[in-house]
Order: structure tokens, then sequence, then C-alpha cells
């Protein structure tokens, strides 16, 4: 026999009483978790991170001018503040890692006493994260801002040059006026050999390559050149100071032992410095000019292009449409024969960019070889540049004019880090102005 057992009212009202706090809970929990209060295994726990408490030093390197705001700033680092200052600056932390999950997206500096973080992140993202954050944390109010360069009051902004009057003459300041270029912009110069540790070149080579050992040793020539020729192109030290002073260079040595440097050489060198992400390879040499093509008149030069070497020509073309295509241009020196540019198969390609000589009165200087296969032309007289063991001196050549354009071509590449050929051409050719029938080297604006 069953008995029924009667229980009171108050009884069956803490049951409904338990499950609704159970139940209030569970949904504060959930709800905390899923806002980040807590932290899951993905979760930083930024508070023990020693690391991100430390405000780093700014990176000369890394400091560009900004084309919107027209001031110098660093060109990989994005500030953001919390403008309700009662949130959780760590917790704001976890969720927008949740939303910036890429590893290149790293939060390098958090301050709770003012409820702001520094993101570091890639350089061609620090715009379109600073105008899309604020709509993927909707959810909060934030005040976004560059890390901007503070400086004295002083209006001269023209680093002093007096030792490299080329500089004026091809109006460089209208190009520093917007950027001094960054360092994830690579410049690849492909030469005899480089003193690394010149005070103009020290720390801004990356990825050195010696093409006949197959080894990062590229040490300098007897015979000064690739030295010199990278700090024209990008040189920066207190008393020097290249084209594009804030891009990186990446020296490869394509001269062996006894002082040769053959066609296999320079295409290993191109292909490696495609392959590893150059915007601009210089290439400060090419093959002799046999004298007898020299004692040619001009027509016979002509007829010469016209008809020799055609396949060496297609493989050359091809060589640079390759590189064109995956984004990295070639600047070649026009040569020194004072011969029609064109006479050495490597120079006919259009898909690369060809720079004679222009003297200091705006002529042809007299070495410089010359006619319609040159794209430009830029001083190459007497040019100051470095020198191994921490010395300089000035050299004379279309080597020295290369550098120059490719210098200038790294810093449009700073700015547009997307432009094609097609595109630095376009931009090149803006900034030119003809004199005596010259195309020359004049710059305007970037």
């Amino acid at each position: 026999m069953k008995v029924k057992i009667n229980y009171p009212f108050y009884y069956y009202f803490a049951i409904i009483f338990f499950v609704i706090i159970s139940v209030f809970f569970w949904w504060i929990v959930f709800n905390n978790f899923s806002n980040g209060r807590y932290f899951s295994q993905q979760e930083i726990d930024y508070r023990q991170d020693k690391s991100v408490h430390v405000l780093q030093p700014i990176n000369q390197n890394d400091l560009i001018i900004d084309s919107i705001a027209n001031r110098r700033i660093v060109s990989n680092l994005v500030n953001i503040a919390l403008k309700n200052k009662s949130k959780d600056i760590y917790q704001f932390a976890n969720e927008l890692k949740k939303v910036y999950k890429d590893s290149t997206y790293q939060i390098v500096y958090l301050d709770s006493v003012i409820n702001r973080l520094q993101v570091k992140l890639p350089d061609l993202d620090r715009e379109i994260f600073k105008n899309e954050v604020k709509k993927n944390m909707k959810n909060d109010s934030l005040l976004v801002w560059d890390e901007m360069i503070f400086e004295s009051t002083n209006n001269n902004v023209i680093i002093n040059n007096e030792e490299a009057p080329f500089m004026n003459q091809i109006d460089i300041q209208n190009a520093w006026r917007t950027t001094l270029g960054t360092k994830k912009t690579i410049i690849a110069v492909i030469d005899n050999g480089f003193d690394t540790q010149h005070e103009s070149l020290r720390g801004k080579d990356i990825k050195s390559y010696n093409v006949i050992s197959k080894t990062n040793q590229v040490n300098p020539s007897s015979q000064n050149h690739g030295t010199h020729v990278a700090s024209i192109a990008v040189g920066n030290s207190n008393s020097y100071q290249g084209i594009c002073p804030n891009c990186s260079y990446m020296p490869i040595k394509v001269e062996d032992e006894n002082g040769n440097m053959s066609m296999s050489y320079v295409i290993d060198a191109i292909l490696y410095a495609v392959k590893n992400k150059a915007a601009v390879i210089n290439l400060s040499l090419g093959s002799e000019i046999p004298l007898e093509l020299g004692n040619l008149s001009l027509q016979q030069q002509k007829e010469v292009i016209n008809s020799d070497a055609s396949d060496l020509q297609e493989f050359w073309n091809d060589l640079f449409l390759y590189a064109n295509e995956r984004n990295s241009i070639c600047v070649i020196a026009a040569g020194n024969s004072s011969v029609l540019t064109g006479l050495d198969a490597f120079q006919r390609s259009k898909q690369t960019i060809k720079v004679g000589t222009v003297s200091r009165k705006n002529t042809i200087a007299s070495f410089s070889n010359f006619g319609d296969y040159n794209t430009i032309y830029a001083p190459g007289e007497e040019i100051y540049g470095a020198k191994p063991n921490n010395q300089y001196e000035y050299l004379d050549g279309t080597s020295m004019s290369a550098p120059i354009v490719s210098g200038f071509i790294g810093l449009i590449k700073s700015k547009f880090p997307n432009y094609k050929f097609d595109d630095v051409m376009s931009l090149l050719m803006k900034n030119t102005e003809i004199v005596n029938n010259i195309t020359q080297l004049r710059i305007k604006s970037i």
C-alpha cells in the first residue's frame, strides 16, 4: 500500500526558486565567457604578461611620412583607447584578438591606467585597420590614432647632404616630404660585393646572398662598387643619406674569387631577389661592349641592335616579365661606353627601366650610353657614396645613376606597395623634365 506524502507549499516554492537561480547563474557564467570575461585556452592573460607593460622605443626604420596627415608616424603601430574607463582593458584586448586572430596582429603594449593599447600590424594594413576597427568592435566606444612623432619647433627638416649636390639636382626634397621609405620595401642590389657594416648601411641588409658560395657572405671586392651603389639607393647615417633612407636592401654578390661576373650569376641573383620579394632590383652591370661595335656609326649600331642576339633578347625579356609579374621592378644602368643602349641584349626589354647619366649641365654625360632604349637619365658625375671601412668617395658612371632611380622607385613602392610596373612607370614619367631633349629625373611629388 502506497503512502501519499503531502509536501508543504514552501517545499515546491523552494525547488522552483532553486531552478530559477541555477538557470540565472549559468546564464551569467556563459555570458561572461562569451564576452571574454574568463580566459579560455585561446586567450592570453595579459595581466601576467610583463612584456606588454613595457613601452618599447621607436624603431627609426619604422618611421614614415603619412600621406594623409603629412606627419611622421610609425608605420606599423596603431593606438586604441577605450572611452569607457570602467571597462577592463585586458578583457577588451582578448575581445580584439578574437576578431583579429592573425598572428601578424600583436598587442605589444597595454596601459590599464588610461585604458589604451598598441597593436603592431603589417604596414600595409594600418589604414584599413584604423578604418574598420570601430565597426568591428561596435560594442565599445574607441579612440584610434597613429603613433605620431613629435619634434622641436624647427622648420628646417632638410637633411644635410652638402657632399651630394645630385640630391638637389633631382629635387629629392619633394619626395621626402611624402615618405622616406619603409623597411618593408626591399631594394635588391646585385653587384660585386658589399661592406654591410659600413655606417650608412649597417643594420639595413636583409637576406644577403652570395650566388657563388650559396652563403650570406657578401664581403666587398677590392674594387669599390657594390657598397657605393647600395649607399646611393638606401644609405642612412648621420653623415650620409641615400635616396630611400628608410628602405631595406638585399645585397647579392655576383663576383667570384677571380673577379668575374657571369650571366648565370646574374640570372641566379635576379631569381633570388624576385623569390625573396624585392620590390626593386638594381642592376648596375652589363656585358662588355666589344671595341669594334663602339666604332660603328649610329646607323650601324641600330642595325646590330635590330638583328643581333634575338634569342638572348627574348630570354631576358621573359625573365624580366617574370619579375614584373611578381611585383619586382628591374632598374638597369645603361652603360659607360658612349654607344647606343641596346647593343647589349640585356638592355632591350621594355619590362625594365634603363638609366643613362646626365651631366651637371643637363646634357648627356660624355661616357653615358644613350638612345631610344634609355628610359630616363639621372645624375652620375662625381656621385658621393660609401666606401668600405666607413669611408666615402666620388665615383662616375651610369652605375651611380641607376641606384638614384632605384631609390626613387623604392619611395614610390613604399607609398604604393601594390603598384605594378606600368603604374610605377606612369608615376616615374610624371616626375621627369625634358631638358635639351633628354628625359631627366626631376621629382615633383609622389
